[in-house]
């Protein structure tokens, strides 16, 4: 047990604290843990367009037309999962190109610097975007060097089945209302 005059020296040097003090500083913070996405507990990760999002959420919910509580928070899930499976592409694409441009650095870098001045493979992406890169390299790392496609087509699947047994639930629900 500390002490009270350990006590009152914690709490002095809390007040010493030199974490963020702008609005901005601690919004940059908040993100810290995001690594790739797929389980954001914000709304919107890094690269996202929140517009893009409100469309998924108001399209989903007058579809589904939810009526009462019980049904708002399947499909408030529902929605949670489609913005997830959403990001997987993307996340694929990252892993994909930033494997890709590894190698290409390591192998191949007078013949992608020759292939960029001459310009006559104008068909062929030669570079990625950086958020999308961030996003699969953010999932590679947080696999631990495991399979990272291989973990990704899992929690793809998994999604899915959750995705698809909610929506039964939901018109199980809303088929009962009727009867």
């Amino acid at each position: 047990m500390a002490s009270i005059k350990k006590i009152l020296a914690n709490r002095a040097n809390a007040k010493k604290s030199t974490g963020p003090k702008t609005n901005l500083g601690k919004i940059k913070s908040s993100q810290n843990a995001i690594k790739h996405g797929l389980n954001a507990e914000k709304f919107v990760v890094i690269g996202e367009n929140i517009n893009d999002l409100n469309v998924i959420k108001t399209r989903l919910t007058d579809e589904l037309k939810p009526c009462g509580m019980h049904q708002e928070i399947i499909v408030s899930k529902l929605i949670d999962i489609a913005i997830r499976l959403r990001r997987i592409p993307v996340i694929e694409a990252g892993i994909l190109n930033h494997e890709m441009l590894e190698y290409e650095a390591d192998e191949y870098k007078e013949k992608i610097a020759s292939s960029v001045e001459g310009s006559d493979t104008k068909d062929v992406v030669l570079s990625s975007n950086t958020i999308v890169r961030k996003y699969g390299l953010g999932f590679a790392r947080d696999c631990g060097q495991g399979s990272s496609l291989l973990k990704l087509n899992t929690i793809e699947d998994k999604l899915l089945s959750k995705y698809f047994k909610l929506l039964y639930e939901l018109k199980r629900e809303q088929n009962q209302e009727v009867l």
